[in-house]
């Protein structure tokens, strides 16, 4: 596949970033959960099991495997959390990726660029719209192109004795002049 990318961290800095913040999302609620979870279940059955020597002992072992299976699966939860998190921040900062290179080879006046994404990707509605918008500039620039040649052609025959209508300049210069009148510069 031609726009198949391998190299998962892309924009270091966003995507680091974004799993930061998802860690840390995803941590505060986990805490909040086992919290909860902590305080309703073995608060409970601490205050009613503590009072009985024998059946307390017994819990003890018991206590100190969950809490540390639950401490081990919170790393581990973490742990694909994080990795979850490089794969979606993925779909996200390799579109922005091709976008800026894009954007970087139009600013030179290559018109002839064309952003592809996969289908897992993110901004694919915007990348339609960014090349609908480029194929439009590229045409524009054909035909602005054409109609400089034809007023400097109808210009070199004024100018080699031949007859040129100043009609025909002018014409040409007025379908230039009304194809850039769409353009907002102000």
């Amino acid at each position: 596949m031609k726009w198949r990318r391998r190299n998962f961290l892309i924009n270091k800095d966003f995507q680091l970033r974004f799993i930061i913040r998802t860690l840390f999302g995803i941590l505060i609620m986990a805490l909040f959960v086992a919290f909860t979870a902590y305080y309703t279940t073995w608060v409970r059955i601490m205050d009613q099991f503590y009072n009985i020597p024998p059946v307390a002992s017994q819990f003890a072992p018991l206590f100190f495997s969950v809490n540390r299976t639950l401490v081990f699966l919170l790393f581990l939860f973490l742990l694909v959390a994080a990795l979850l998190s490089v794969f979606i921040s993925h779909t996200i900062a390799g579109p922005m990726y091709r976008f800026e290179q894009t954007l970087k080879a139009l600013r030179e006046g290559d018109l002839t660029q064309h952003i592809e994404l996969r289908r897992s990707d993110e901004f694919t509605s915007m990348v339609d719209l960014f090349n609908t918008l480029s194929s439009q500039w590229r045409e524009e620039v054909v035909r602005n192109r054409k109609l400089v040649e034809d007023a400097m052609e109808a210009a070199k025959k004024g100018a080699g004795g031949k007859t040129a209508k100043g009609s025909e300049i002018q014409a040409a210069l007025a379908k230039l002049k009304d194809s850039w009148r769409k353009y907002k510069t102000e």
